[in-house]
């Protein structure tokens, strides 16, 4: 009867201790866990102007959009004019409006001067549409003053005929200029005579 006793008090402990040891484990991962939104603009918190859900900004000249960028989540810094935005969705409108490029990504900055955009940074699954290539990388940078896109990492090109794979990159938006810095690696598809 003792021994069993024993072995109860001891199962007891054990219980409590593996208990107390799951409830601090969650504790630590619970608090490490972060918003990819507020770690972005985390230097920049004390200086928030607006929170906006549904964000969407427009940009026409002329009677034509120029540019559009829509995202699920936005806060406005009025101080460093930037937006800090949660999946971003970016459309450019090249040869007033008759071709599109479009830019995703999970969360990104957008650069302001005033109501001009100035460049914008994405990161996480950036995807970019251009004509029938589809880029796929997991940051990019848009200068709109140079009409410039560039990657410092992998990148991977995907098209109707090709699939192109490299490091570092840079596109002249406008003439649709590709470049790859390194480690290119090219695969033609079989069907590429066809098209």
């Amino acid at each position: 009867m003792r021994r069993t006793r024993l072995r109860a008090a001891l199962l007891l402990v054990v219980a409590a201790a593996l208990g107390e040891i799951g409830y601090l484990v969650s504790r630590n991962v619970a608090a490490r866990r972060t918003d990819p939104l507020r770690a972005l603009g985390q230097d920049l918190l004390p200086q928030v102007a607006q929170r906006i859900q549904n964000f969407r900004r427009v940009k026409t000249k002329n009677g034509r959009t120029v540019w559009e960028i829509t995202a699920k989540e936005a806060q406005y810094f009025e101080s460093a004019h930037q937006i800090v935005v949660r999946e971003p969705h970016v459309t450019l409108y090249l040869d007033e409006g008759a071709r599109q490029v479009h830019i995703a990504g999970a969360e990104g900055r957008v650069r302001l001067d005033g109501q001009e955009l100035q460049g914008l940074t994405l990161r996480g699954a950036v995807a970019v549409q251009l004509d029938d290539l589809v880029l796929e990388t997991d940051e990019a940078t848009y200068d709109r003053e140079h009409d410039l896109l560039t990657a410092p990492g992998p990148v991977t090109v995907r098209g109707r005929t090709l699939d192109v794979s490299g490091r570092g990159m840079e596109v002249d938006v406008g003439p649709q200029r590709v470049r790859l810095r390194e480690a290119v690696r090219t695969v033609v598809h079989s069907d590429a005579a066809a098209s």
